[in-house]
């Protein structure tokens, strides 16, 4: 009995040093294995200009008087002045929205008399919003000519923006593929699959034309000019390929 058991000990440690030297993955051949992978790094670029279809004006009025309530009234009557005429040219009650609507009281320091209430400044600004880009220039001089004394500028947009940058990362795309193509066909190798890809940027650089001018005497004069520019879309993405 005991001949048996140190048997079948003796055969068990047999099987487990048998399998403590079956030869495992080398290291060595791994690594060449590794290092014989061949791939190319490339980056794609891709940019679209269009001209914006989407312009936002912000012009409003301040008005300076004694007390807070002469403020308020005087800037209530400009202001309903100024809605009234951009309506008369056309722009609809949702396209105008309230931005800035504040009332303070105003001082004056002098070195003599220190600190003095000037009176108390009401202002309020519109943002007006439009895509008839032709009728802009002819917009602000209405306002102007209605009583707006604050003109802050002009920005310009596209509406369907991430259409627009969807594209520029198809071009994006298409850019890094056929830079691959050409230097692999260059060194006798073919473009085999896609191993990584980062996109680097993807962003839009919106050209804004902005109206910075003196508005006293502005009424009686012709409008002034206003560009929209072009806006850029553009991606960027960074494409690893494998070779054979």
């Amino acid at each position: 009995m005991k001949r048996g058991l140190v048997a079948a000990l003796l055969a068990g440690l047999l099987v487990i040093g048998i399998a403590s030297f079956v030869p495992g993955p080398n290291p060595v051949q791994a690594a060449e294995a590794a290092a014989s992978e061949r791939t190319i790094t490339v980056t794609g670029r891709g940019q679209l200009d269009v001209k914006p279809d989407t312009a936002v004006v912000s012009l409003g009025v301040t008005e300076l008087r004694s007390t807070p309530m002469e403020a308020y009234s005087a800037l209530n009557a400009s202001i309903t002045k100024i809605a009234d005429a951009l309506k008369g040219m056309g722009i609809k009650e949702d396209q105008i929205q309230t931005s800035v609507f504040n009332l303070s009281a105003e001082y004056d320091w002098t070195q003599d008399r220190g600190r003095q209430l000037v009176g108390y400044r009401a202002t309020n600004t519109l943002t007006v919003t439009t895509q008839e880009l032709d009728k802009v220039a002819n917009l602000i001089q209405a306002a102007v000519e209605a009583g707006a004394n604050d003109l802050n500028g002009v920005s310009f947009s596209v509406k369907d923006s991430d259409k627009l940058l969807e594209e520029a990362l198809k071009l994006a795309v298409g850019d890094a593929r056929a830079k691959a193509n050409l230097v692999a066909g260059e060194l006798g190798a073919r473009v085999a699959r896609v191993k990584s890809v980062s996109i680097q940027d993807q962003g839009t650089s919106l050209v804004k034309a902005r109206a910075e001018m003196a508005l006293d005497g502005m009424a009686a004069a012709a409008p002034v000019p206003v560009f929209g520019g072009t806006s850029t879309f553009s991606a960027t993405v960074s494409v690893t390929f494998e070779l054979e």
